[in-house]
């Protein structure tokens, strides 16, 4: 994905409290420890392949988190991130798998929060030549935003994906003859990893984190939430 591609997908609110608060929620764990969690507990664990060292790991995660505060660029994670994510690829899908997930998860929230009066969702993938039929096949869906489809298919759901949620209100709905589905039927199997819809915002475990870090951390989320 071209930087500019990613820039035009993520700047959807900068800057955005929800997302920065839910990624400073994750907890840092190996590799290891990600795969024996459950689904729901993945979402709230930060991790990468091929980085074994706690203090690359926290470089990593540190990164991700400055372009969460800051709309920091692919080329500004890469420059943080080159002696330990050596190859291209890697940096991309592990700049875009965490920045883009915490987005989702922010505007999880936001949608959340307004549900009473848009309790809908239409899940849009980006249908060009790079959409994988999976995401394909749920172009146009409309479900509750209270359904559990989105606990396993709100965006970001699997690594690269570029979708997306527009949010409808009844009027909306039946102005552009849009029909709500409450089935499962003919859905694809869910991805390598959780939806950030899946789970519960929770508080830092500050303790995982080096004392001048954790006091770092405190302040922001004392002023994200104050």
């Amino acid at each position: 994905m071209a930087e500019a591609e990613f820039e035009a997908a993520a700047a959807w609110d900068r800057p955005f409290a929800e997302a920065v608060a839910w990624f400073q929620g994750k907890r840092l764990v190996s590799r290891e420890e990600f795969r024996a969690l459950s689904r729901e507990m993945q979402a709230r664990a930060f991790t990468a392949a091929w980085v074994y060292a706690a203090e690359e790991l926290q470089t990593v995660y540190e990164a991700c988190l400055a372009a969460l505060e800051g709309g920091g660029t692919l080329a500004d994670f890469v420059r943080q991130t080159e002696e330990i994510l050596g190859r291209p690829w890697h940096q991309e899908t592990v700049f875009r798998t965490n920045v883009l997930s915490a987005y989702g998860r922010g505007h999880w929230e936001q949608a959340q929060a307004v549900r009473e009066l848009r309790p809908y969702g239409r899940y849009s993938a980006v249908m060009d030549g790079r959409t994988r039929p999976s995401h394909a096949a749920l172009h146009g869906l409309v479900y509750p935003l209270d359904h559990p489809f989105w606990r396993y298919y709100w965006p970001p759901w699997d690594y690269n994906c570029r979708c997306g949620v527009i949010t409808y209100n009844e009027e909306e709905l039946r102005r552009e003859g849009l029909t709500p589905r409450t089935d499962w039927e003919g859905l694809p199997p869910p991805g390598n990893f959780a939806s950030p819809a899946a789970g519960e915002k929770f508080s830092p475990d500050y303790r995982q984190f080096a004392p001048e870090i954790a006091g770092a951390l405190r302040e922001k989320v004392a002023a994200i939430y104050d």
